[in-house]
């Protein structure tokens, strides 16, 4: 054999050699990929329906908080109007809908408009449009006012931002709901006892982005506990620290902290790292997770609700707490259908199928009996003039002769048994307890009064039964989703492969951040970031650094207080409309909240000074602001006033300090005679020291 054909044989030796090796590689990567699969990538879409009910509520209270203090922290009569922060931004890429919104009576609206936009989210009315809208709003407050935001305020952006490539609008949804109505238009009783379920209520969920949520909730916890190696920690002292925070504590903590003895709070500052660990175990176990998950549930609802409790930490705790709703998994939902459905009873539900009004209702009633216990028959018509009731139910299991259930009666045992009925109906009873008159037309009056109610014409009654008569509709009978053609399905996998790829490029923003975040991440793999990937983390502020107290918890207490002289003499901290109490040691929690508390830890730094001006122009027209002309002020000292907490096995603060930051005089003020006269302005000092 020549040598060209030797060098030929050799190189499809290599070929055959490579293209068999990569497919021996391909086959265990298909393997690992599968396992994967099966145990992270998949999200039931009940899962998905409740985590967006738990979403919505969680945005649409922390929505309320925030518009408590609207005038204050987000108009332009506050501590930072939007044209002061448009020219001197808090960072390089800061976008914030409430830009466009001055005056207080503006941002009431960006208030309603955000409001609304949470609430759809919650009832699940165009939900994937409201959850987009949603993370733009979300992140347009956060950026207003950044000097309030802490890790909580990341948890909600990174649930909001995640939300939107999940399925949130399959179940427990108003999109569900209207999407059945189209999918299948029912004729007949007979159509309504077979119970039309289309295959994506039930098909499981498979993106990346199921896998994100989970990693990314149990990073959380795995950086807690890495991130706090300091020797607080070991020796377990931090409870004891943490409840001497008056800045953030509670009354709850106040009253513990004077309760608990040193070794109650050394076994939970270890027991606290403890749980955090298993919790992160729990999360990530990748068998028997029928049993881990609902640990990892529950210890995240007992760590977080304890902090929530004991301190003002903002949405932190909630948002956890919620987050946790997607650790469910389909044999959750199985177990709790089963569970549910053993104490109920089923029922046979006579209505009349030729009267609109009763017909719809009983539609409306299939689709939510997702436990299949109402059957539905036809009633026979009254005689004469007697109205026709909307429904009657009575056992599936009773005789022939047994009574009815009518009126307010039948209406109950009928929500009663459908799935969450034990706790929704005595919810609409409260809920209905001023429309007494509503109820009764809509309980134990006629299908007719009930039309009539609403300005219906109600269809007419014949004597004939349902079989006789003709459909209601002309139009024909849709028992399920249109076929889908194939243009729409090559549409449908460009989507989808678009948005893995959009994921991809999150996963690896995500994980640049979160080395150059962390703290126990060691310093030669911290990089300088692309600035593609600091703008898509900071427009959208989806940080990933973990670690509350870590890598020691804070060991010194610190507040704002201001020393204002009024123009009728009187000396007021116009935050607190009090006199000013300038000695930090002798409180027992400040009772601030922690948009308040955030908002003073953050001003005392250095490069914040800029901010100080804003603040300034607030406090000169705080008369304006309070509407009393008496509360002018002509002068003002702003102070950080900061101790050391007590050392272990003591209860008394110590080295109190007062640092002035800022001191502002009204220029051209003289005092009248007799009065008070402006004090000399304190001298400035850095408020970074810790």
């Amino acid at each position: 054999m020549d040598r060209p054909a030797i060098k030929s044989a050799s190189r499809a030796g290599w070929v055959g050699w490579f293209i068999s090796d990569m497919r021996l590689f391909w086959a265990r990567f298909a393997v690992a990929r599968r396992w994967l699969s099966q145990r992270y990538m998949l999200a039931d879409p009940r899962t998905v329906g409740l985590f967006r009910i738990v979403l919505g509520t969680l945005l649409t209270v922390d929505c309320l908080r925030h518009w408590r203090v609207a005038r204050q922290y987000y108009s332009n009569e506050g501590v930072l109007s939007n044209h002061f922060h448009l020219f001197h931004p808090s960072g390089n890429f800061n976008f914030s809908l409430f830009h466009s919104f001055s005056t207080i009576g503006e941002v009431h609206v960006a208030f309603a408009l955000s409001f609304v936009c949470y609430f759809l989210l919650l009832v699940g009315y165009r939900a994937r449009l409201m959850s987009v809208l949603a993370c733009i709003w979300v992140t347009s407050m956060d950026n207003r006012l950044v000097m309030v935001e802490n890790g909580g305020y990341i948890v909600v952006n990174l649930m909001t931002f995640w939300a939107i490539f999940l399925p949130t609008d399959r179940r427990f949804s108003i999109d569900a709901l209207l999407r059945s109505y189209r999918e299948s238009d029912e004729r007949s009783l007979a159509q309504l006892n077979k119970r039309y379920r289309p295959r994506y209520l039930s098909q499981q969920y498979y993106s990346l982005v199921s896998a994100i949520v989970v990693f990314n909730l149990a990073l959380v916890y795995a950086f807690n506990v890495l991130n706090k190696y300091g020797g607080v920690w070991r020796r377990g002292e931090t409870v004891h620290y943490v409840l001497h925070l008056d800045r953030m504590v509670t009354a709850s903590a106040v009253f513990f902290r004077h309760h608990l003895p040193y070794p109650a709070t050394w076994l939970l500052s270890h027991g606290t790292l403890v749980v955090e660990a298993v919790i992160l175990m729990a999360i990530m176990w990748p068998t028997a997770r029928l049993r881990s998950r609902p640990l990892a549930m529950l210890l995240m609802t007992m760590l977080h609700g304890t902090f929530g409790v004991m301190m003002r930490l903002g949405p932190f705790s909630w948002f956890l707490i919620g987050w946790s709703t997607l650790l469910l998994q389909r044999a959750h939902w199985q177990l709790l259908g089963r569970w549910v459905k053993a104490d109920k009873v089923a029922l046979a539900v006579s209505c009349y199928p030729q009267h609109g009004t009763s017909f719809q209702l009983a539609r409306l009633l299939a689709r939510l009996d997702h436990l299949d216990l109402l059957s539905f028959s036809e009633a026979a018509l009254p005689a004469g003039d007697t109205p026709i009731q909307l429904f009657r139910a009575r056992l599936t299991t009773a005789t022939a002769d047994a009574p009815w259930l009518t009126g307010r009666a039948a209406c109950w045992a009928i929500l009663t048994n459908l799935p969450a009925g034990r706790v929704l109906v005595p919810l609409v009873r409260l809920c209905t307890l001023g429309l007494a008159d509503l109820m009764v037309i809509l309980l134990d009056g006629s299908a007719d009064n009930i039309a009539r109610w609403f300005g219906l014409r109600p269809a007419a009654v014949s004597a004939t039964t349902a079989s006789d008569t003709k459909p209601l509709l002309a139009a024909p009978i849709n028992n399920g989703p249109p076929a889908t053609p194939a243009m729409a399905r090559w549409k449908r996998r460009a989507l989808r492969w678009g948005r893995e790829g959009v994921l991809v490029w999150l996963i690896f923003c995500s994980l640049s951040q979160l080395i150059d975040e962390n703290k126990s991440i060691p310093k030669p793999l911290k990089h300088k970031q692309p600035k593609a990937i600091q703008l898509t983390l900071q427009y959208l502020r989806l940080y990933q650094g973990w670690g509350m107290f870590s890598p020691n918890p804070i060991q010194h207490d610190g507040t704002v207080a201001f020393d204002a002289l009024t123009i009728d003499g009187r000396r007021i901290d116009p935050f607190t409309g009090r006199p000013p109490d300038l000695y930090l040691s002798d409180a027992e929690g400040l009772g601030l909240s922690q948009i308040q508390q955030d908002y003073y830890n953050r001003i005392r730094l250095d490069h914040n000074k800029a901010f100080r001006i804003a603040l300034e122009r607030h406090l000169q027209h705080w008369h304006e602001f309070t509407g009393n002309p008496n509360d002018e002020l002509v002068g003002f000292d702003m102070y950080w006033l900061r101790d050391h907490n007590p050392k272990p096995h003591h209860t008394k603060p110590y080295e109190h300090e007062k640092i002035c930051l800022h001191s502002w005089r009204k220029r051209g003020y003289r005092a009248a005679v007799g009065a008070a006269r402006l004090p000399p302005r304190c001298k400035v000092a850095s408020g970074n020291k810790k």
